[in-house]
């Protein structure tokens, strides 16, 4: 579904970009440079964080828009719920990239703990395989993973007409995970 797309999209984009992206800047040096300036490692996080959002947010536009020309997709919901959820859903998926890229050293480290924390969010939250397929205790377990209720809020808004009042169970597991992946990314970052 056009929902599993967008979650498997952004938790790419947010894991694997964002992995890339800064343990290439600590290779070449560029964060231990920063280092000098009155920057503290939190403020990188946010700043960093803040561009990848708008990149996530015309990642989302660019498919919006070609799942409404090629494939002539009707969104049920209204434009504002699908925004802010948007921006609700990339924050906190580009949190878990921050975490990644900010404890690794370089590639040779992101990438497999990249894999790591991606693949389980991707087989587990209903992207490839629908979740009521799942036995019933591995369906309550799999309610909180992160991207569970970013692929639940996404199809409820595009396909079931719900408004961002409505995705409100899915906007607090969210918020949960946003506020402790930020908080483990603020600890384990390295300068280099």
């Amino acid at each position: 579904t056009f929902a599993g797309l967008l979650g498997f999209s952004l938790l790419s984009l947010g894991i694997f970009s964002m992995s890339e992206g800064f343990t290439g800047d600590k290779k070449a040096g560029a964060l231990r440079r920063m280092q000098v300036a009155p920057i503290r490692a939190w403020q990188l996080i946010v700043a960093t964080a803040i561009n990848r959002i708008f990149i996530g947010i015309i990642s989302v536009v660019l498919m919006y828009l070609l799942a409404i020309v090629v494939f002539d997709f009707n969104m049920r919901g209204d434009y504002v719920s699908f925004a802010l959820f948007t921006i609700a859903s990339i924050t906190c998926l580009f949190g878990f990239g921050m975490a990644v890229a900010g404890w690794a050293k370089d590639g040779n480290q992101a990438a497999p703990l990249s894999n790591l924390v991606s693949f389980p969010m991707m087989f587990l939250s209903g992207v490839f395989f629908p979740r009521f397929l799942m036995p019933e205790w591995l369906q309550s377990v799999t309610t909180y993973v992160p991207l569970t209720p970013v692929v639940d809020g996404f199809r409820m808004i595009l396909t079931e007409g719900k408004t961002i009042f409505e995705v409100g169970a899915q906007l607090a597991v969210i918020g949960v995970w946003t506020l402790i992946i930020y908080l483990v990314a603020f600890k384990v970052f390295r300068w280099e």
